[in-house]
């Protein structure tokens, strides 16, 4: 269950700008058209779950019947745009063609928008202080245009690009956006040397407008690399005077440093048992999801019994007609499987429950979850809440509590106009009561409670403030 979204790194991989637009032929695009449709219809595990096929079907017919004698890819885009949302899955989306560096040189230009901005309740922030030489803009100032555009119409384009949210539940993919800025305005916007950017300054609450001088893709890369190497994905500490345990987990990614997660559980453990801690918060917040396996080893220290984490994997059967890559063809022929009418049932998933450890964590538990909680983020504190084992704190989250489109994906290229479509290929069904909530809704916390604006620019987190505060209720 791999990220979807959303890593801000790979947002610089493309520019679609209109000016550089080549026009595509009618023939060509009715060609593309076909050609997404054929492999989301075939091969997308989730299109009757929350939008039946025949309603995607229709979307398509209706775009063919609409199509000009001409299109630029960035209309053409436009078009694809609603098909591909209506599904509802965070896992899939739809990616532009254009380069944006055409020689390495550029990267050390200049280019790209410089600020780390945040949404909070719908507004636009400046998330740290950000220093224009004579002065500071100081974090929690709102953002309101970027020359001369209303931010909210930049956010709401970059949402439609991103996903991370399943489901009726589309606030999550606003907030991707925020977080993803920068490569997000330079795919749609293009590469500027500066930008006219009018705020409400959170300080002198009054209006300014700054021109403030880009960032290059290298320094900008340099600085996502150390913090990276600097923040390990799960960290473990004391708070409440050593009564309480937190522990942060900020992704289940496989990737890079993230493959130690296994070793960190295992030690957080440890601490809190030499320590005699009985009340646990693992905060979930932002975690754009990973690995099953990493929810696997940290479920092993929270349930008592034999459980399962997904009670079915199944893979439509078209796909076994479908080009795979390398990885994807010998992990697909090796993997146990049962052929259930037009699909593939992948039995490692239900036949082997996952073991508890044999020190267990015993105490209270209350997990963190907001909006960008997604796939095996969602998908942890759900079976937690299934089994009863926490109380969840926070907002909706963007993953579903019963299900997720994931696993492996198939990213398909379109022969013409040279957009991309990532489609998730595994349906993987959570072992959790599918009536305990609505379907069509992220996960529910038990007790809503969000960070607010006034938590930025104060340094609190009144969420967690609470949580301790519940915790020593209890």
């Amino acid at each position: 269950m791999y990220r979807t979204l959303i890593i801000f790194c790979i947002f610089f991989a493309y520019l679609p700008l209109e000016a550089q637009d080549d026009y595509f032929s009618k023939e060509k695009l009715t060609k593309d058209i076909e050609q997404l449709r054929k492999t989301l219809v075939s091969i997308h595990p989730g299109l009757d779950y929350f939008t039946p096929k025949d309603v995607v079907n229709n979307m398509f017919d209706q775009s063919l019947e609409s199509l000009p004698d001409s299109m630029t890819r960035m209309d053409f885009y436009k078009l694809l745009v609603p098909i591909v949302d209506t599904i509802k899955c965070g896992h899939t989306n739809i990616q532009l063609g254009h380069k944006l560096w055409e020689d390495k040189k550029d990267k050390d230009k200049p280019l790209l928008f410089p600020m780390e901005l945040i949404m909070i309740s719908n507004e636009v922030l400046v998330k740290e202080d950000f220093d224009i030489g004579d002065h500071t803009i100081p974090k929690g100032s709102q953002l309101i245009s970027i020359d001369t555009i209303p931010v909210n119409n930049i956010i709401d384009k970059i949402a439609l690009y991103n996903k991370g949210a399943d489901g009726d539940n589309d606030y999550p993919e606003r907030l991707w956006a925020t977080a993803g800025f920068t490569g997000g305005y330079a795919r749609f916007y293009g590469l500027k040397e500066k930008y006219v950017v009018k705020l409400f300054n959170s300080k002198l609450q009054k209006e300014q407008t700054y021109t403030i001088n880009a960032i290059p893709q290298n320094a900008l890369s340099k600085i996502k690399k150390e913090e990276h190497k600097a923040n390990s994905p799960v960290t473990f500490k004391t708070i409440d005077n050593g009564s309480t345990g937190l522990l942060t987990v900020s992704s289940f990614s496989d990737k890079s440093n993230f493959q130690k997660s296994k070793g960190k559980f295992k030690k957080a453990f440890k601490e809190i048992r030499n320590k005699n801690i009985n009340k646990l918060i693992i905060d979930f917040r932002n975690n754009g999801g990973g690995a099953i396996k990493n929810v696997k080893h940290l479920t092993r220290f929270l349930l008592k019994d034999r459980y399962l984490i997904v009670r079915e994997a199944t893979v439509e059967d078209d796909f076994k007609e479908e080009k795979k890559s390398f990885i994807q063809g010998i992990l697909f022929s090796l993997a146990k499987k049962e052929i259930r009418g037009d699909e593939y049932i992948l039995t490692k998933f239900s036949k082997k429950k996952v073991k508890p450890r044999n020190k267990l964590f015993k105490g209270e538990v209350v997990a963190l979850i907001n909006e960008r909680s997604y796939s095996a983020a969602a998908l942890t504190p759900a079976i937690l809440k299934d089994k009863e084992r926490a109380t969840l704190i926070g907002a909706e989250a963007g993953g579903s509590f019963h299900l997720a489109f994931a696993g492996f994906s198939k990213y398909v290229k379109l022969s013409n106009t040279g957009i991309r479509i990532r489609v998730p290929i595994i349906e993987l069904e959570f072992d959790v009561r599918s009536d305990l909530q609505d379907r069509r809704s992220g996960l529910l916390p038990d007790i809503y409670k969000t960070y607010s604006k006034e938590d930025l620019t104060n340094d609190t987190d009144t969420v967690l403030e609470y949580a301790v505060e519940y915790l020593n209720r209890k």
